[in-house]
C-alpha cells in the first residue's frame, strides 16, 4: 500500500511537469516523429515509476533490518538472504520468497523495449523526412 502511495505521488509533481516540458520541446518536430518521441518518454517514464514501485516494495520497512522486514511481511526468513540487488530488483527473504513483485522486472524491460523501439521509429520517421523533403535552395 505504501508503495502504490509513494508512486501516486510522484506522478502529479515530477511527472506532470515533466510531460508538459516535453510537449513544448517536441512541438517544432515534425508530427509522425513527435508522435514517436512522445511515446518514447512516457514509455521512459512508466519504466522510471516501475522501477521506483519495484524499489519501494523492496525497501518497505526503511530503518528496519531486512529480517525484521520478512518476518513481518512473510513470516519467513532463513538467514542465509537479506542483501539488496538494485538490478534487477531483489531482494529475497528465502530462496523463493523475493520482497518485490515477479513482475516488476520484467514490466521494466518490456517499456525499456518499447522506448527504445519507439525512438528506433522516430529516428526512421526523421530520416525519411529529411530524405523526402525538398532540398533547400543555396
Amino acid at each position: 500500500m505504501l508503495a502504490l502511495v509513494i508512486v501516486a505521488i510522484t506522478i502529479p509533481f515530477p511527472v506532470l511537469p515533466t510531460a508538459c516540458a516535453l510537449h513544448r520541446a517536441t512541438r517544432n518536430i515534425l508530427t509522425p516523429a513527435r508522435e514517436w518521441a512522445r511515446a518514447a518518454a512516457y514509455l521512459l517514464i512508466a519504466a522510471s515509476e516501475a522501477y521506483l514501485f519495484g524499489l519501494v516494495q523492496m525497501e518497505s520497512y526503511w530503518g528496519v533490518s531486512a529480517e525484521e522486514a520478512c518476518v513481518s511481511r512473510y513470516d519467513n526468513w532463513d538467514g542465509m538472504h537479506g542483501e539488496a540487488r538494485y538490478w534487477p530488483l531483489e531482494r529475497k527473504c528465502t530462496e523463493y520468497i523475493d520482497m518485490v513483485p515477479g513482475y516488476v522486472n520484467p514490466l521494466i524491460i518490456i517499456l525499456l523495449i518499447g522506448a527504445f523501439a519507439c525512438a528506433l521509429t522516430m529516428s526512421i520517421n526523421l530520416v525519411r523526412q529529411r530524405h523526402t523533403s525538398p532540398a533547400n535552395p543555396s
